[in-house]
């Protein structure tokens, strides 16, 4: 299977996941007589017991001095006595995880949500019982018996396995990236960018401050052979019709002020992240959509590949980020003249009463 069916297969599966949520909550409401537990919480007496006799059973013999490998001894009895820690700072770390991973995945696959391309279904999964969003249960577990391979074992509410979560690479994760990859939120940069321009964005005054109309100023909007503006006539209700006139975004395009903020924006995007996780996200959730190229998750962006990501941002904003048209004028009678004939009938009235004086 290629990249792009197994990302898509991989946004169709996770998908499935906030379909159960939602019927696991529609059916909440007629099962208000049964318990409201989700998780299984963790029978920590029954995962300690045995390191507490183990921690007995090498204190004793270090103090004695009957061990055979003190050096070993020692560490062993550190790592039960840390382990305690260890767990504890995980809790926290899933915790700060799931305090945001409601809002991640109400916009998942939009831009501030969870990447529902590259995330694998397993994390979702996992996060989403953690969450408590659907029934399941969390284990503790001492893999191949060692406290220094601790690791958390998620399981859906039939017992079926779902995900290991090794506490030492989770806490070493969280200190700089959370446990699953959200889409970067680029809409005020993309605001900003055109009110930096008001010289191609039209911008008009509202009390002290300049808003964006929606429109371009009268160099960027595309012209036909004669220079006149290329107008589009919609027909209205009552006999009227509104005239629009089109963007030219091949020539804002071609801006130099264009170019260096987009550049401000991708650039930003790239320096901003430990990895190149963010991007890819961005890259295969978003830009997508107009460019058509996916790239495989999990991977370091090089060189090329961040110049072809600045290019395909630029695409991308200029295909979803600015309009094909906007109204021009106000709407008028179907028998009225458009208003750029208008505005050359006014101009030649002008000349003639100069030419008279």
């Amino acid at each position: 299977m290629a990249l792009k069916e197994k990302l898509i297969q991989n946004k169709k599966d996770n998908e499935e996941i906030k379909y159960e949520i939602a019927e696991y909550q529609s059916a909440l409401s007629y099962q208000l007589g049964y318990s409201n537990t989700k998780i299984e919480e963790v029978d920590w007496s029954e995962f300690f017991d045995p390191f507490i006799k183990q921690y007995a059973d090498l204190t004793l013999s270090l103090q004695n001095g009957t061990t055979d490998n003190p050096v070993m001894a020692r560490k062993y009895v550190n790592a039960i006595t840390s382990s305690v820690e260890a767990i504890s700072d995980s809790i926290t770390n899933i915790s700060s995880n799931t305090e945001v991973w409601g809002e991640a995945m109400q916009k998942a696959g939009l831009m501030g949500g969870l990447d529902l391309m590259g995330t694998p279904i397993s994390r979702v999964k996992a996060l989403t019982i953690l969450n408590e969003d659907l029934p399941g249960k969390t284990d503790v577990v001492a893999v191949d018996g060692n406290i220094e391979n601790l690791a958390w074992e998620i399981y859906d509410e039939t017992g079926y396995f779902v995900e290991r979560l090794f506490i030492n690479k989770l806490n070493a994760l969280s200190e700089t990236q959370d446990m699953f990859v959200s889409i970067p939120d680029t809409f005020q940069q993309n605001q900003a960018l055109k009110q930096s321009i008001p010289e191609i964005f039209e911008v008009k005054e509202a009390g002290e401050t300049q808003v964006l109309t929606g429109g371009v100023t009268e160099v960027y909007r595309k012209k036909k052979a004669d220079g006149k503006l290329e107008i589009k006539t919609r027909d209205l209700d009552g006999n009227m019709v509104q005239d629009f006139y089109i963007i030219d975004k091949e020539i804002i395009g071609e801006s130099l002020q264009f170019i260096t903020e987009i550049d401000k924006i991708t650039a930003g995007m790239l320096g901003a992240y430990e990895s190149s996780d963010q991007v890819i996200a961005f890259n295969n959730n978003i830009i997508s959509e107009v460019t058509n190229h996916y790239i495989k998750p999990g991977k370091a962006l090089r060189e090329k590949e961040q110049l072809k990501f600045q290019e395909d941002y630029k695409k991308w904003y200029l295909e979803k980020e600015i309009g094909k048209e906007f109204p021009l004028g106000t709407p008028r009678l179907k028998d009225q003249p458009q208003e750029q004939e208008e505005v050359v009938e006014e101009q030649v009235d002008e000349f003639a009463e100069f030419a008279e004086n």
